[in-house]
């Protein structure tokens, strides 16, 4: 029996790489080559992109409410995201904390997004208004009204998210190229597919992209 177990063991420090475990998505989004720092503005996004929707579909609470803490901005910046769009009022009190003391506008922005996906703390969401960065008045008077308002914005995101991402189709847009048909949430609060209005004139699409 003794030499079985010692066989095995044996085998699995061999075979290293097959016997551990899968890094977790938030230690995932820690090692991103390209983190979303402002000169990577052009690159590594996809891979970004791809990263969000595993910290937000798979990583568990208890490690996103850890993460607010985590030494890297950006690992805070998106646990506090997705702990919005996860519904997770355990988190406000930490999330408002962020907002009165984090160093990293990036952070801040994301907590006042989380503060109002909870529909809580809107004293706290004024007071960003406040902000010395201008990046986070403007987040925290673009998402202040979500605070009243009835729609369950994070049910909606979280099922946009819980569909997944083909990683080869992200980036399909080209100008010159016809535009790939999608879905979106409008400020409306319904739901805007594009072949819908295609060929009826015109069209302008306006939308705030925060990549953080």
């Amino acid at each position: 029996m003794k030499r079985t177990v010692l066989i095995a063991c044996l085998l699995c420090l061999a075979t290293t790489s097959q016997c551990a475990e899968p890094p977790s998505s938030i230690e995932s989004y820690r090692k991103l080559k390209f983190p979303p720092k402002e000169e990577n503005f052009e690159v590594g996004w996809k891979d970004r992109v791809v990263a969000d929707y595993e910290v937000i579909n798979s990583a568990d609470l208890p490690s996103l409410r850890a993460a607010l803490k985590d030494s890297d901005p950006y690992v805070r910046a998106i646990a506090a995201y997705a702990l919005g769009v996860r519904s997770d009022q355990t988190s406000a009190d930490a999330l408002a904390e962020l907002v009165k003391n984090d160093k990293e506008y990036v952070v801040r922005i994301r907590a006042v997004e989380a503060l109002a996906l909870l529909k809580m703390k809107p004293e706290v969401i004024e007071s960003a208004k406040k902000d010395p960065d201008p990046g986070v008045p403007f987040v925290a008077k673009l998402v202040a009204g979500q605070v009243k308002s009835e729609y369950d914005f994070a049910a909606e995101i979280r099922e946009a998210y819980a569909g997944g991402i083909d990683p080869k189709a992200i980036g399909s847009a080209a100008i010159g190229k016809p535009a790939p048909d999608f879905t979106a949430l409008a400020l409306d609060g319904k739901s805007f597919q594009l072949s819908s209005v295609l060929g009826k004139g015109p069209i302008a699409i306006y939308f705030t992209a925060f990549d953080g």
